[in-house]
């Protein structure tokens, strides 16, 4: 990469929060949860986005659920935001990645193993799926579970890293004791493997071509 580094934080899940990150990022996406077991109310939600894009710009939709069938639903109404699956039920997993989302987070979250492997690393690559390595999780456990979810990740990031899709780093904040730094951020991507560059990358040159598709 040439020129100014330019960090943005993909996932911060808060207002007060937000507003820390952009103390330290270019760009901040502010993602809102939606956890599903029916399809929603549409309108409800299309007017909520219009009210969150008028104060935070660019704007995420953490889609958590057991249903394929309704990312394919959020994924159709092509809403102005980025599309964001909560990883973990390795049926959603792999369903994200077919879909084309824009992002996976953490596909090991509440496994005991790492909820990716060599036939999704290729599905997220072929679909430009970016997949997002988390802190906040991390921060959050136990001395034992932190280093499971460090080895899962690191194990992660070499599938990703091997078959080139897209990736980032970011805190995924949901209060504003969970925000770090650029330096933070890039700390978690050496520890789970990545060199410096790499981990730079994941918090400019991946997260800028995500960031692109939002309309």
């Amino acid at each position: 990469m040439s020129g100014k580094e330019h960090f943005v934080e993909m996932d911060v899940r808060d207002g007060e929060a937000y507003e820390l990150a952009k103390e330290w990022f270019d760009d901040v996406v502010f993602t809102t949860k939606l956890t599903l077991k029916d399809e929603p109310d549409w309108e409800r939600l299309k007017e909520d986005v219009r009210e969150l894009r008028k104060e935070y710009g660019k704007v995420a939709v953490l889609v958590s659920t057991r249903k394929p069938s309704l990312i394919r639903e959020i994924k159709r109404r092509n809403l102005p935001v980025l599309l964001y699956v909560q990883g973990g039920d390795m049926r959603i997993n792999r369903y994200a990645l077919e879909s084309g989302v824009d992002a996976l987070i953490s596909p090991w979250l509440g496994r005991r193993d790492p909820g990716f492997d060599h036939v999704l690393a290729r599905i997220a690559a072929r679909r430009g799926v970016a997949i997002g390595f988390s802190l906040a999780p991390v921060l959050n456990a136990g001395q034992y579970e932190r280093a499971m979810l460090l080895r899962f990740m690191g194990k992660v990031w070499r599938l990703v890293e091997k078959y080139g899709a897209p990736r980032f780093l970011t805190s995924s904040a949901e209060n504003r004791w969970e925000v770090r730094s650029p330096r933070d951020l890039m700390s978690l991507g050496l520890a789970i493997g990545m060199d410096a560059p790499r981990a730079r990358a994941s918090l400019d040159f991946h997260p800028r071509a995500v960031l692109r598709r939002l309309r």
